[in-house]
């Protein structure tokens, strides 16, 4: 039976779900062209990861993120099996849940005493999870304007996941390949901004853990 996660390990766990989430979508596309199904479950997979590392004390927070992963499973079924199209609701219900966690990752990250491994790994996990935050608001666009994008194709929006994860971290990292690019105001406005934000995290991270580590290193030299 796998361990009960704490605090202490938590981060561990979300970056495993994070890694298979990122892998199957991409084996999905290469060898399946689309997948819907299979990258829906590895996709609940790692939101179910996310609120089992979230303290059991904090039930209104758990309660709120499992209702948004009953969502995303039954409008993403919805919409795989035509039953209606409630693509619309399935992203915003995935950036609200990925925009929680985030901010409840950010505030444990920094509450931290010390710089351990779990805080390292949850560094990781916030920047690989603002990679798929970007990459969900990219899809609503790509859903409210029937395109904006050279590259992409208006199709369901699980099929374009792995095209959009692509791009979202090649913008966030300033890399700019060009395979795939926003035609539109709005999608230019977001591609230009997570690059920023991106840039400015990972400033912002090293000064940090730097700073905390010089701290650390003090108080135990001290003590």
């Amino acid at each position: 039976m796998m361990a009960k996660i704490s605090e202490r390990d938590n981060f561990l766990y979300l970056f495993v779900a994070l890694v298979v989430l990122l892998a199957s979508c991409a084996i999905v596309e290469q060898f399946l062209g689309t997948g819907q199904s299979v990258i829906l479950l590895g996709l609940l997979f790692c939101m179910s990861a996310s609120i089992f590392g979230i303290e059991t004390a904090k039930v209104k927070t758990r309660g709120w993120l499992s209702f948004l992963v009953v969502l995303v499973m039954f409008s993403s079924l919805a919409s795989i099996f035509k039953a209606a199209n409630l693509s619309i609701v399935s992203l915003l219900a995935l950036i609200v849940f990925v925009g929680q966690y985030l901010k409840h990752a950010t505030l444990l990250i920094l509450k931290a005493p010390s710089i351990d491994r779990n805080q390292i790994v949850g560094s990781i996990c916030i920047y690989l999870m603002m990679g798929l935050w970007f990459a969900f608001v990219q899809l609503l666009l790509l859903e409210l304007l029937d395109g904006g994008f050279n590259g992409i194709e208006y199709q369901p929006w699980l099929d374009n996941l792995s095209k959009m994860i692509y791009f979202s971290f090649i913008s966030m990292t300033s890399v700019g390949y060009g395979a795939i690019s926003p035609s539109e105001p709005l999608t230019r406005f977001i591609a230009y901004f997570q690059a920023i934000a991106g840039v400015f995290y990972l400033a912002i991270l090293v000064s940090s853990l730097v700073s905390a580590g010089l701290s650390s290193k003090s108080t135990d030299e001290e003590g």
